[in-house]
């Protein structure tokens, strides 16, 4: 498995590329990215299951999202069963992706028991009030030794859906090669992620500055249609990574 090493300029390619496949193709983008959101949201309400089955079907529907890009790039238009590409596949192998996405951040979270005797593990369960940690500036090391731990199971889960499903790679294998590719192209997804968060802050500067002149309610009309074009951008953003890491299908 060959994983192209890309610039710096590629992260901002995602972000500008992947708004332009919005732009080909919003009804399709748009239909994929928050029905797999959606669909996963009402997994993980189910009781008792639902925070095992969301991780599960995770990887799964996430091929229905990269299908649904890829006909919006090809200018095909499938029908809504698109979204579930995934189970047409080697679906168990993915399910396989979703446990170990599941027990890398348990672990994650409670390797921060170590530092924090249970803060960051209480916040995660829910079992302590974010309000009352205003005081807590102890939360910076377990914060870093959660990401110490979580940025490698992001990294090695990253392009491992694609791997098993695209390019029929196995999927311990599958892990191996995301870690090793993402590692590999350090600068555009450094680019990426600080294009994202410069993107996102001129935007909440700008919605702020609209409301104050113009009219609060500016605020609650940018926070409604700004999701409808930020998330399948997102989406269109992982695709075209993996288009341009690893190449044709």
């Amino acid at each position: 498995m060959h994983a192209h090493i890309l610039g710096y300029s590629h992260g901002w390619r995602w972000i500008a590329d992947g708004f332009a496949l919005w732009r080909r193709a919003p009804a399709l983008t748009s239909y994929v990215s928050f029905a797999y959101v959606l669909l996963l949201l009402l997994a993980s309400s189910l009781p008792y299951l639902g925070q095992f089955l969301a991780p599960l079907l995770m990887p799964i529907l996430s091929i229905g999202v990269l299908e649904g890009m890829a006909a919006a790039e090809s200018g095909r238009r499938p029908g809504p069963e698109v979204l579930f590409a995934g189970f047409r596949g080697p679906w168990r192998s993915l399910a396989a992706l979703g446990i170990f996405q599941l027990i890398g951040n348990l672990l994650a979270v409670l390797a921060t028991v170590l530092v924090d005797g249970g803060l960051l593990l209480g916040l995660y369960r829910g079992t302590i009030d974010p309000a009352s940690l205003e005081s807590e500036p102890q939360l910076l090391w377990p914060l870093l030794v959660w990401l110490t731990v979580a940025l490698p199971v992001t990294m090695a889960y990253w392009f491992a859906p694609p791997l098993v499903a695209w390019y029929r790679q196995p999927w311990i294998k599958a892990l191996f090669f995301s870690f090793y590719a993402m590692l590999r192209n350090w600068r555009p997804f450094l680019v990426y992620a600080l294009g994202l968060a410069a993107l996102a802050f001129a935007l909440a500067f700008a919605i702020s500055l609209l409301a104050a002149l113009i009219h609060p309610y500016v605020l609650g009309i940018a926070m409604f249609l700004l999701p409808l074009v930020l998330v399948p951008t997102l989406f269109a953003g992982l695709y075209l990574q993996v288009r341009d890491v690893f190449g044709p299908r």
